[in-house]
């Protein structure tokens, strides 16, 4: 990775790393400040280019109100940006992102979907884990569907469509993956309440 042996050296390769997860462990009784900080530590990151980062970060996701609130108070939303900024606040050159949108708000899903466009711009190295087809579509440059563990297809988007008929990736997912009718499984749903 970029020059650096990951077995002999695995600190210094994963001070490269950001990762999003959809669900953690905040320390919640911290507030958002106190949690970057902490996060920007580990990194060793300097104190007054954390707080700048901070406040910047907290800014953009409409969070720097909250800054100072202890996070047992806030929604999963609030949390997601929290992670989102705790994940990417060392300016890693690659970021791996699981579920990102989670709990966020229509406009946080805007801002998170042009942030991984501009990230990957930047030349940053995305990994982006969604069951979210219709984003996966816009955002991805390659994308791999797994079904049980296998790779089922691999390639671009425009590729998959060519391959696949012209379908959404959603239609291509479905196809390549699902052992029933689709359809047929949401009508058996729909008649569970006929009786």
């Amino acid at each position: 990775m970029q020059g650096i042996d990951v077995k002999n050296d695995p600190v210094e390769a994963k001070r490269r790393i950001g990762y999003i997860p959809e669900l953690a462990e905040l320390y919640d009784v911290l507030t958002p400040s106190e949690f970057l900080h902490f996060m920007g530590s580990l990194y060793g990151l300097e104190a007054d280019v954390c707080e700048s980062r901070i406040g910047k970060m907290m800014t953009a996701f409409g969070l720097f109100p909250n800054i100072h609130q202890r996070m047992d108070t806030f929604s999963k939303g609030m949390k997601q940006k929290v992670l989102l900024a705790s994940g990417l606040i060392h300016n890693p050159d690659i970021i791996i992102l699981d579920e990102p949108l989670s709990g966020l708000d229509a406009n946080s899903v805007i801002i998170v979907k042009d942030l991984i466009s501009k990230l990957a711009k930047d030349g940053k190295t995305i990994f982006y884990c969604s069951h979210m087809m219709d984003v996966v579509e816009k955002v991805s440059d390659r994308i791999i569907l797994i079904d049980n563990g296998s790779v089922v297809a691999d390639g671009s988007f425009e590729a998959l469509k060519q391959q696949e008929g012209n379908r959404s990736l959603e239609q291509i997912f479905a196809r390549l993956t699902a052992k029933d009718n689709l359809g047929q499984a949401a009508d058996d749903l729909i008649n569970a309440f006929g009786n």
